[in-house]
């Protein structure tokens, strides 16, 4: 992914990671709409970049964790665990990527 994509991949996910929303299941939604679209364009058969979708997806699922404790401190957001997002059914990144063999 070229640097002026993935600045526009994370302002998207800012605006709709505000700490004045709410994380309901029309922002989830929302959030998966993104993410599947930004992955289904990028993660194509013959994509190297999985270490960029990395650390794309750890710093989103930080910025949703401020999003919901409403500060950000990273001692604080640990303590939400990845499998609280996977029960909000919120996607990865890292998901699209396919397998070679």
């Amino acid at each position: 992914m070229r640097p002026k994509s993935v600045k526009k991949f994370k302002d998207k996910i800012r605006e709709l990671t505000r700490r004045k929303h709410n994380l309901d299941a029309a922002r989830i939604e929302e959030l998966n709409r993104v993410i599947r679209g930004t992955a289904q364009y990028f993660a194509t058969r013959f994509f190297t970049g999985r270490e960029v979708f990395h650390k794309l997806d750890s710093w989103m699922r930080l910025s949703i964790k401020c999003m919901k404790t409403k500060r950000k401190n990273t001692n604080e957001n640990k303590k939400i665990c990845n499998k609280a997002f996977d029960r909000l059914r919120l996607q990865t990144l890292e998901s699209f990527c396919v397998q070679r063999r």
